[in-house]
């Protein structure tokens, strides 16, 4: 969509707020369209309607008519932020693409709405919905059976459904349960789909995934076996969804695996330890990045945010380590901007970086900000832009090195940060350097 410009988060925020302003019930998190109704029936096909942050009011202006004609029950996000978060699927893989959320009276209404949903939103994108059953192919239309009372925190239940002998099945939120085995599809249309073959869980023609090690909105990472070479090797590949995450620059899973390639080839040119990039491939729309798999082990395990044991010395040791490695990636022109102990791994004494899909150039401005909580300095946590320079890294190195000596995150006080570091009996100089890299602002 060109150059990104904060006008077109904030004309986006404005435009939304005022169309959702006639929904006559709202919480913190969502809108709705009315009160539930004695008559509203417990459970039946929910329709879900996918968008992005960038078509998000676009999608809502095309069926927002529908809906009402029928006089539908339905809900959507209070606020945009509220959709980034569902399409990152962070906390519920299972809720990226659930912009808007329909609970039709009927089988008949659900069909019904879903035709004309999907005609009124035909050339519009969304992200997958992982576990729903697509309505037709390209749509951003999708349904599922399941529970339909809502809490007063805005969640259908989750729990249990009934067949129509009375018996309770729970209904699942995974792969192949979008339409339970005791119900027909009743948006099944027959000469018009044509029948589901056995999936061999190839990705690409030679690679074989026997690990998902993260799953969200933007897309997958795998480990998985290459059988492209003899013998085989175990290799990771990062998947980049179409219209996964889509953020306010336009910038999606797919066009974030490019960049990556891009930036990983150019650091291993500059000698910086990155995984090689083996393959490069787009599959049914989505873009994989096939890399070398690093051994060893992340500077934190996953489930920590603290190291189990603390020493001043390690904390020299791996700012030195990490700092010269950073300035490698400066000096090719490059900012991490990723930078926290889980993407360093350590084998053997050496040191390994791993992703960069939000990686950038340092004098580039007229970008989104990017960064972990924690890792990030606040500044650029409230804005849309962020300044040009090296400050991300810098910020992210002090903190790391803060931990390692401490146990603990910097405290925002300069005194209570000199009082920490006093108490583990961390030199001056090493103190100095920590405060110098926690201010830096270039």
């Amino acid at each position: 969509m060109g150059r990104f410009s904060p006008e077109i988060a904030q004309t986006l925020r404005r435009r939304w707020r005022t169309q959702v302003r006639t929904l006559v019930l709202r919480d913190r998190a969502w809108c709705y369209s009315r009160r539930i109704r004695p008559g509203d029936p417990a459970q039946g096909w929910k329709l879900h309607v996918s968008a992005t942050l960038l078509s998000a009011n676009e999608v809502f202006s095309r069926v927002h008519p529908i809906l009402i004609s029928y006089d539908a029950l339905f809900k959507v996000p209070a606020q945009l932020e509220m959709l980034a978060q569902l399409n990152a699927g962070v906390s519920q893989f299972s809720q990226v693409g659930k912009f808007l959320t329909i609970y039709p009276c009927s089988v008949a209404e659900a069909t019904k709405l879903a035709r004309e949903l999907h005609l009124a939103t035909r050339g519009l994108e969304g992200p997958k919905i992982p576990f729903d059953a697509r309505y037709q192919k390209n749509s951003l239309v999708y349904y599922r059976y399941g529970a339909f009372r809502i809490s007063r925190k805005g969640q259908a239940t989750v729990g249990t459904v009934f067949d129509q002998a009375g018996n309770a099945h729970p209904a699942r939120r995974a792969s192949g349960h979008a339409v339970p085995r005791w119900l027909n599809d009743s948006f099944e249309r027959p000469r018009e789909r044509p029948k589901q073959t056995r999936r061999t869980g190839l990705i690409g023609a030679d690679y074989l995934p026997f690990k998902v090690i993260t799953q969200r909105g933007k897309g997958g990472v795998y480990e998985a076996i290459d059988l492209s070479v003899s013998p085989a090797r175990s290799v990771i590949i990062k998947e980049g969804r179409r219209n996964g995450e889509t953020a306010w620059d336009g910038k999606d899973g797919y066009a974030r695996l490019q960049r990556e390639g891009r930036v990983l080839r150019a650091l291993r040119a500059a000698s910086v330890p990155v995984p090689e990039v083996l393959r490069e491939f787009s599959q049914h729309g989505n873009r994989y990045l096939v890399l070398e798999k690093m051994v060893g082990q992340p500077l934190l395990p996953p489930n920590r945010y603290q190291p189990a044991k603390i020493s001043w010395r390690r904390a020299q040791q791996i700012l030195e380590r990490l700092g010269a490695f950073l300035s490698r990636i400066h000096a090719a022109g490059w900012v991490w901007r990723d930078c926290k102990p889980w993407h360093i791994f350590i084998c053997r004494d050496e040191m390994r970086l791993i992703d960069f899909e939000d990686a950038c150039r340092i004098r580039e401005k007229r970008v989104l900000p990017w960064g972990s909580r924690y890792y990030t300095p606040q500044f650029s946590q409230n804005s849309f832009c962020r300044r040009g320079g090296v400050t991300e890294d810098n910020y992210a190195l002090g903190v790391i090195a803060f931990q390692l000596a401490t146990g603990r995150f910097p405290p925002s006080s300069l005194r209570r940060q000199a009082a920490l570091c006093d108490r583990v009996g961390c030199p001056d100089s090493l103190r100095i350097k920590i405060c110098k890299l926690l201010t830096s602002k270039r």
